[in-house]
């Protein structure tokens, strides 16, 4: 029976092992081919550097203007974050704490609004945004980032929202708590595993996006860390040598995010589904 389980556990880590090698590799080979010539890189992609070019990651820097784009993506990010996880919030608990026959068809209309794909709207978001001076406006970005962030935020706050027990508003009502104080105070932290959740998948979303970007942020002064990566490829050269170092740059603070936040991001997942 030992031998048995002993027998499994060692599958099971093999396994493990085999998954996290495959999930590691494409990292690797991004990392390894970021130091190496241009020359080495065409010849010789899934090979270990002969020559270690650090000097890659100051040309990328220069060449992409690194330090605007950068701060570009962090703001339109940083904001839109900001907006979503507030607005959700607050529409969820309005809904969950105010039913009526209006509020069950919005959220109705919520779902549904998540099936619409961005390219049916594209259209007449540029339109829009053309007439409202915003095309080549960061706010224009967090603008639509938030607009389409809210309607899967608000679906995901309002099953949070209705595992809160009303009599603990009722309480802080009855110590002369008004409703802000109660949503802020007493509601808002124990949404706080939710909004956890909702904010790294919405973080990972809004700093890897290519194509809002790309409608709204394609000026050299306004654009995002995808949008420059995109421009070392033409139809005639690929500069892989700038673009792998952005590469790895651009993952640097998501990265750097998630190893600080590892245990708080498992325990709201973990929260959020013992919750549900």
């Amino acid at each position: 029976m030992k031998n048995r389980r002993a027998s499994i556990r060692a599958v099971k880590f093999v396994v493990a092992l085999v998954g996290a090698l495959l999930f590691f590799a494409p990292f690797a080979l991004v990392i390894f081919n970021s130091v190496k010539p241009l020359d080495q890189i065409m010849t010789d992609l899934l090979g270990l550097p002969r020559t270690v070019q650090l000097g890659n990651y100051l040309n990328a820097w220069e060449e992409l203007n690194m330090g605007k784009v950068m701060l570009n993506t962090i703001l339109v990010t940083g904001i839109s974050l900001v907006l979503i996880l507030m607005l959700s919030s607050m529409v969820a608990y309005w809904t969950v704490r105010h039913p009526s026959r209006y509020s069950r068809l919005f959220e109705k209309l919520l779902v549904c609004s998540l099936l619409i794909p961005f390219a049916a709207v594209m259209l007449s978001l540029v339109k829009t945004m053309s007439a409202l001076h915003l095309t080549s406006s960061l706010w224009g970005g967090i603008i639509t980032y938030s607009g389409m962030g809210i309607a899967f935020g608000t679906f995901m706050m309002i099953g949070a929202v209705k595992g809160i027990p009303l009599e603990l508003e009722e309480s802080a009502h009855l110590d002369g708590a008004n409703v802000y104080q109660t949503f802020f105070l007493i509601v808002m932290p124990l949404l706080r595993p939710t909004l956890l959740s909702l904010f790294v998948l919405d973080l990972f979303w809004i700093w890897n996006d290519y194509i809002v970007a790309l409608t709204l942020l394609n000026t050299s002064d306004l654009m995002t860390l995808q949008l420059a990566i995109n421009k070392l490829f033409g139809l005639y050269s690929n500069q892989w040598d700038v673009a792998l170092p952005a590469i790895v740059i651009s993952i640097l603070p998501i990265l750097v995010i998630n190893v600080i936040m590892q245990k708080k991001i498992v325990a709201g997942v973990a929260a959020g589904a013992v919750k549900g």
